[in-house]
């Protein structure tokens, strides 16, 4: 029943972040915000942002950040990790499925915080646009690893107790 609660809780953080998400985009002018740019960007790319950028508008993206795509991550990450420790528990495999969740989940919150860093601080450095996309890449490819893991762990057949039949 967790992990059935975690999975609904998990898709409606995803559908009100990316709800925001696409309010932010339309009230841009269209421009995709950078954490859906999942081949990265650049420099210029987020001084376009940040020029399009209004108070009001820096506001409801860090809201964003610091409520829905902070919680989406650890809900996700802990619904993972407890199907993968439900059905592999005692297993070696166990170990390898929860990298992935938890490495994404910390990969997740450091590009918010990148972000959050990038688009309100007035002189962006390239290194720290450079850091921010190779987050947002690294970020889409464990979240991809994660569904891979939650998969994986459904392919593997629970151990059962010396009494119980299968």
């Amino acid at each position: 029943m967790l992990i059935v609660i975690g999975v609904a809780l998990s898709a409606v953080l995803a559908a009100v972040n990316g709800l925001q998400l696409a309010s932010l985009q339309r009230a841009l002018g269209g421009l995709a915000l950078p954490e859906s740019q999942l081949g990265g960007y650049d420099t210029g790319y987020i001084e376009l942002i940040r020029g399009r950028m209004t108070d009001e508008l820096l506001e409801r993206y860090g809201a964003s950040h610091y409520l829905w795509d902070l919680l989406f991550p650890l809900v996700f990450a802990a619904t993972v990790l407890t199907l993968v420790h439900y059905i592999c528990k005692g297993r070696t495999i166990a170990w390898l499925l929860m990298v992935p969740p938890i490495l994404f989940a910390a990969v997740d919150i450091a590009e918010n915080l990148t972000l959050e860093a990038l688009v309100n601080d007035p002189d962006v450095l390239s290194s720290e646009v450079a850091m921010a996309s190779t987050l947002t890449v690294v970020r889409t490819v464990l979240l991809v690893a994660s569904i891979a893991a939650a998969l994986g762990a459904l392919l593997v057949r629970p151990r059962t107790s010396p009494g119980q039949h299968t």
